[in-house]
């Protein structure tokens, strides 16, 4: 197999062992560079597609997807509304997110709410990070310092499984769901993540086509792909793989709140496929 020298090492290791293992359920093409995370939220929309997919964390996902080095990822929402207008397509109809409360996305904290004065923040998430300023500034009026993940802090962020396992062994502590946080204040829905893609139109309707059936292959797998009663729980009941009109209208505020006090350069329209 040929590789390019703009690949990364890990992104041209995933695409080698494609070419060795099984077809996936539902093949995406080998020309295809497909990023996603390994978080169990991820599962029921990546089960169906292989051992192909390219697994990092959410913000690495983003720096290699906006470089070139994958063609489509399952990327924090932020990616999509930082990028420059047109750079990215979005398959319709598929995202991580949350009606209610997704339990792992969420401010664990030592003092009251109100007297939160510093906030350890997840790098890993831009879009958790966002949510985060916005529910704490915006809905709470509370105004802390941001610090690194380790520093002493009043209240910390912690997204994925490792907020699932923090949270299991610490029942007694206290937790902001952000989620429910952003539910109570816009009666919306949450959107953590999107499919993005860097393709031409013709083979980005083809690719949404793909995941839009992988993700309904996934939604009826995930007995399977639950390894406990919590986690298939956390799968049917604690996360939405929807992306319809209520989603998008939570993602529009989303982006209009961020514009509003300066976290983006301003709300542009989403092109969805």
């Amino acid at each position: 197999m040929t590789t390019s020298p703009l690949l990364s090492p890990s992104v041209q290791k995933a695409m080698e062992l494609r070419q060795t293992r099984p077809l996936p359920h539902v093949p995406m093409g080998p020309s295809i560079r497909l990023g996603s995370v390994s978080y169990l939220n991820a599962r029921p929309l990546t089960y169906a597609l292989g051992d192909g997919v390219i697994t990092m964390e959410p913000s690495r996902l983003a720096t290699e997807l906006r470089a070139g080095n994958l063609d489509v990822a399952l990327v924090p929402l932020m990616e999509v509304l930082e990028a420059p207008p047109g750079t990215y397509r979005v398959a319709n109809d598929i995202a991580i997110g949350s009606q209610r409360a997704v339990y792992s996305v969420y401010l664990n904290y030592a003092v009251p709410l109100a007297k939160i004065k510093t906030v350890a923040l997840d790098p890993a998430s831009k879009t958790s990070v966002e949510l985060t300023r916005l529910v704490l500034e915006k809905f709470h009026h509370v105004k802390p310092v941001y610090v690194s993940p380790g520093e002493p802090a009043d209240a910390q962020l912690l997204i994925g499984d490792p907020a699932i396992a923090y949270r299991q062994a610490h029942p007694e502590q206290k937790y902001l769901d952000l989620a429910s946080a952003w539910r109570e204040f816009t009666q919306l829905p949450f959107v953590f993540a999107v499919w993005a893609m860097r393709l031409t139109a013709w083979k980005a309707f083809w690719t949404a086509r793909q995941l839009r059936t992988a993700k309904q292959v996934g939604l009826e797998c995930r007995t399977q792909i639950a390894r406990s009663a919590f986690e298939r729980q956390y799968l049917t009941e604690h996360l939405s793989y929807d992306l319809g009109p209520p989603q998008k209208r939570a993602i529009s505020l989303f982006a209009d709140m961020l514009a509003q006090t300066g976290r983006i350069s301003a709300s542009h329209p989403i092109r969805y496929i």
